[in-house]
């Protein structure tokens, strides 16, 4: 063997050698990802590791509906056609998924607290206080199923950008726009009926016949985020797909040294890229719409295309809401949130392409429609977040948008 074949030989030997001890040793040192929030209970009791004591954990808060998995003597929500004063008639949900479908215990309280960045309006342990009233709804304490007379009530379905996640109750976007109306209009009630083991849009559908409908609305509003509508690698955001942990990258994404978590983060950091920042010529909107039933987002998330926008089960939802109102003399309306992702001036927001689809249909079917993007796509998004790892509008947010929304409310109730 030639002199040169054999330094060769040597330095690759030696390369690998220094890069397997340099992976090793960085793999060693390099901290796994801290939670950025957890919970409390009422008592600010910390959430146990063990998986037995979590489910006594969570069952002083939350109920989940009846399922034959579910343990004998834990309660649920009323059966099939069962009724309660504080649920409103038992009703099935459209999938089967026992661990997600659960709602709210009445008179419950908990904490969710944060890591990290705080908040001025977090407590001193870094938390905020979610407490339920006797219907299990984020709301005021004397609400009550009869409407007062002269009273006009909207109520307001969604998730938990409705619900108010890191946020003060009294800070939350249908408490400010209450505010914002009472001071025309002093008889107009908002309730909130957000996050109330509905998930999905026809999961609001079927708590409005079920169960909020019983208070009588004279405007159903609601409030869709778009992982109603699409699918996405994350909760509140849709990240690149190279910037993906393994188990969540699709197998066209990865390349040879991702293998490598040196490498990986080495380079990540040298590119300098956000993991929210989408390339501006790829039609993100299309391409999640275009994904495959059996993709690994799907699959990680037990999805499939039947809840989202391109099988239509949000369309039917909406009719079916829009038609429900009508039936019972109220008006009906649609507001649409952006993910915070890509907002700030100088910034590409990728999800245009799902805002323009809901806004025409929700034209074609007459229905009363206003879009929150408008009023955050020059604000910063990291302003926006409660905190990093909760890209849930903070009350910073809630404060750019609950004026709009309430003219809107005033609008479409037909108030002068």
């Amino acid at each position: 063997m030639s002199k040169t074949r054999k330094r060769l030989l040597l330095l690759a030997t030696t390369t690998a050698i220094v890069g397997s001890l340099a992976e090793f040793a960085y793999r060693t040192v390099r901290r796994a990802p801290q939670s950025p929030m957890h919970f409390r209970d009422a008592g600010r009791n910390l959430r146990p590791d063990d998986p037995v004591a979590q489910l006594t954990f969570h069952l002083q808060f939350q109920v989940p509906w009846p399922n034959p998995t579910i343990p004998a003597g834990i309660e649920t929500t009323p059966a099939v056609g069962k009724t309660s004063e504080w649920f409103g008639t038992g009703y099935a949900m459209p999938r089967n998924n026992p661990i997600a479908n659960v709602t709210w215990r009445p008179g419950s309280k908990f904490f969710i607290c944060y890591s990290g960045l705080q908040q001025p309006y977090f407590d001193q342990d870094g938390c905020v206080e979610y407490h339920f009233n006797r219907f299990g709804m984020r709301d005021r304490e004397d609400l009550a199923l009869q409407k007062p007379a002269g009273t006009q009530r909207i109520v307001c379905l969604g998730d938990s950008f409705t619900l108010g996640w890191g946020v003060r109750q009294e800070h939350n976007w249908p408490v400010l726009a209450e505010q914002e109306l009472r001071r025309q209009w002093p008889k107009v009630q908002v309730i909130n009926g957000g996050g109330t083991g509905s998930a999905y849009v026809d999961e609001y559908e079927l708590a409005l016949r079920h169960r909020h409908g019983r208070f009588g609305p004279d405007l159903v509003v609601v409030t869709l985020c778009l992982n109603d509508l699409l699918i996405t690698n994350g909760k509140l955001c849709h990240y690149r797909p190279e910037s993906l942990p393994d188990s969540e990258m699709p197998p066209e994404a990865r390349r040879w040294w991702m293998g490598s978590a040196l490498l990986r983060d080495l380079t990540r950091s040298v590119a300098a890229r956000s993991a929210l920042d989408l390339d501006p010529t790829r039609d993100w909107t299309q391409e999640l719409m275009d994904l495959p039933a059996d993709h690994l987002w799907y699959r990680n998330k037990g999805e499939t295309p039947d809840i989202y926008w391109v099988k239509g089960a949000p369309q039917r939802s909406l009719r079916g809401m829009r038609d429900w109102c009508a039936q019972n003399k109220a008006q009906f309306a649609v507001v649409i949130w952006p993910l915070l992702q890509g907002l700030g001036k100088g910034r590409y927001y990728p999800f245009g392409g799902i805002h323009a689809r809901v806004a025409e249909f929700c034209k074609q079917e007459n229905i009363a429609f206003y879009d929150v993007l408008p009023l955050l796509k020059d604000e910063p998004q990291e302003s926006l977040w409660v905190s990093p790892g909760d890209m849930h509008p903070n009350e910073h947010a809630q404060e750019l948008v609950a004026p709009a929304i309430a003219t809107f409310l005033a609008t479409s109730l037909g108030l002068r």
